[in-house]
């Protein structure tokens, strides 16, 4: 589940004979350079790393590294530079999965809703979705539009992959309870703990969902609370979003207001009286779970 890593050892040397690329800092302070994907820093304080480890180690990231395809990248990296990560700390983390699906991922990334605190922007038509806050960030996006013309690896060479990312660009000591070394990361708690955090912040991200209209039971108030669900669902949720902002920002609507808006907005979509999950953001939430359940 892990891909990108960003990785700080202190007093630590790198191996600039290894390096491909040499080029030195500002001021002589030291040097970058390459091994392999991964970018090598060395600094007056010592060594940084980052990049993908399922790419230095497989040369693609569309498939994800298991916990023992973890330590295998991490044994190989100590090998090629010379360093021991024991002696590092993990300062940048991402962990991510590709999904393969029945639809291309825009069609499932459209039902995707504002998140509290974060900001959401959308790229490419659609294909990519992007939640962040702080050092903290989301992603879901078209990972064969991405390799495109190389083809997904096999098992998804011919299917739509849809790939789901979780990064931390900061404060991860906090996250991860306490400074962790790469290895550590590989251990069966800290690993399956950050694949909780990933399918959480899945699971935090509004879905559209489908207005299910029963006559059982229909009250005068029920069929009023459907038919507001309905209007949501017709507008959509960014659309909602973005009327309540520019209402606070124009003062038309005071801070207090547009925060029930939003409390009713979320309300009414979540419903399960008014409301079912939409079929293809099922086949997700599904996939999210297993992912999860499986991963070692």
């Amino acid at each position: 589940m892990f891909d990108a890593l960003g990785v700080f050892l202190p007093d630590a040397q790198a191996p600039g004979d290894r390096l491909a690329e040499l080029r030195p800092l500002r001021n002589d302070e030291g040097f970058r350079g390459l091994l392999g994907n991964l970018r090598v820093v060395q600094g007056r304080a010592g060594v940084y790393i980052l990049g993908s480890l399922p790419v230095y180690l497989n040369g693609e990231n569309a498939l994800t590294l298991t916990r023992q395809g973890l330590r295998t990248a991490l044994g190989k990296l100590e090998d090629e530079s010379g360093l021991d990560l024991h002696a590092g700390r993990v300062c940048q983390l991402e962990t991510a999965a590709t999904l393969p699906v029945r639809e291309a991922p825009r069609r499932y990334l459209e039902s995707w809703g504002p998140l509290p605190r974060f900001r959401k922007d959308t790229y490419g038509g659609g294909e990519t979705v992007l939640y962040r806050t702080g050092g903290r960030s989301f992603t879901g996006y078209d990972k064969g539009a991405e390799l495109d013309p190389e083809p997904l690896p096999c098992p998804l060479e011919g299917r739509y992959a849809l790939r789901l990312e979780l990064r931390y660009k900061r404060g991860l000591a906090r996250i991860l309870g306490r400074p962790m070394n790469p290895w550590e990361l590989a251990e069966p708690e800290p690993y399956r703990a950050a694949v909780e955090r990933w399918k959480r912040l899945y699971f935090a991200i509004p879905k559209r969902r489908e207005v299910c209209l029963v006559m059982d039971g229909l009250t005068t108030k029920r069929l009023e609370r459907s038919l507001a669900a309905l209007g949501l669902q017709t507008l959509g949720l960014d659309r909602l979003a973005a009327i309540i902002r520019d209402g606070q920002a124009s003062g038309a609507l005071d801070r207090t207001t547009a925060t029930r808006m939003r409390q009713l907005a979320r309300e009414l979509g979540q419903d399960g009286k008014l409301t079912d999950t939409e079929p293809l953001t099922q086949e997700i939430d599904e996939k999210v779970r297993a992912v999860a359940r499986f991963a070692r």
